[in-house]
């Protein structure tokens, strides 16, 4: 079967699938910032308030339990349905670009054309080019056979989430540090007793801390599956170049890492779009030089054999 890889990801048809995932993604990043605004800064302002005025405790209580309940039976689910929906729109487009089966089994039905279209205009019209969605995967694996292109595509899509995902954890983590030493040197500049400083300051702050810690941990976590598949696809890739495996095994090696890969989709924690374009650009160059040493390496082994 030849390479279309290059040729294909930028046809309407996939770029209307790239604008779909995208923005049911960002509306499910929109709400969860709701999310953590109900849960977390209003909840400060409770906490704050209670100290002032503790009979405001039972209204405290009942918003928390509010939200608690419209988290549990509204929000969550909404925003995993929508991760779920853009999971399935980027795994159609895998399929068709890398030439993949759609997995039946796992995915159960394609999702449908006419609502592909319907959520890419909502994208259009920030977007009418759709530029930022051009040439998703590298260039440079047109010039391979479309197994070994596979799986370039496959590596630099572990690549990038992971990458990304631990520049965020970074960047959190020194936030959190900062946070915290804050905290401590309010409590030591007001000259406050232990008991005021957690009530006026430790409590109310805890649940934005909180929040973070298991932010932070999430994306590590997220961060460090997708190292272990990476590997894996490393490990195919050697293999392969060795001809220690067999065409069929690669496909079947491949088909598995995609299903994976949609797990990891559906299932990993989201990075609000902000931060997605801000830490982006810097990964493309990084992106492109990785795929050109493999592509490299390729033609390097093929003429190694070829001489042999």
């Amino acid at each position: 079967m030849p390479n279309t890889i290059t040729r294909d990801q930028n046809t309407e048809r996939q770029l209307a699938r790239l604008a779909a995932q995208r923005y049911l993604y960002s509306k499910a990043k929109l709400i969860s910032i709701v999310q953590i605004i109900l849960a977390v800064p209003i909840v400060i302002v409770w906490s704050l308030a209670i100290a002032f005025n503790p009979d405001l405790k039972v209204w405290a209580a009942f918003y928390g339990l509010s939200i608690a309940i419209l988290d549990a039976a509204f929000i969550d689910h909404f925003i995993k349905s929508l991760k779920i929906q853009a999971a399935k729109i980027q795994e159609l487009f895998d399929c068709d670009v890398l030439h993949l089966d759609w997995h039946t089994l796992k995915l159960d039905n394609k999702p449908d054309a006419e609502s592909i279209e319907d959520l890419s205009e909502k994208l259009r019209s920030k977007d009418p080019e759709l530029m930022t969605l051009r040439d998703w995967y590298p260039q440079v694996v047109e010039s391979l056979p479309l197994h070994m292109a596979r799986l370039i595509c496959q590596r630099t899509n572990c690549w990038w989430d992971s990458n990304l995902r631990r520049r965020y954890c970074f960047w959190s983590g020194i936030l959190l540090i900062v946070a915290s030493i804050l905290v401590f040197l309010i409590g030591l500049v007001g000259e406050m007793d232990m008991e005021k400083f957690v009530l006026a300051v430790l409590a109310p702050l805890s649940p934005a801390i909180l929040l973070g810690i298991r932010e932070h941990r999430k994306q590590h976590d997220a961060a460090e599956r997708l190292d272990q598949l990476k590997s894996y696809v490393e490990e195919i890739w050697a293999k392969a170049i060795k001809n220690e495996i067999t065409l069929e095994q690669i496909e079947r090696s491949s088909r598995d890492i995609q299903d994976v890969i949609f797990d990891c989709r559906s299932n990993n924690p989201l990075i609000y779009d902000r931060i997605y374009r801000y830490l982006r650009n810097a990964q493309e160059a990084q992106m492109n030089k990785g795929a050109n040493e493999l592509a490299e390496e390729y033609f390097g082994s093929l003429s190694r054999r070829n001489n042999g």
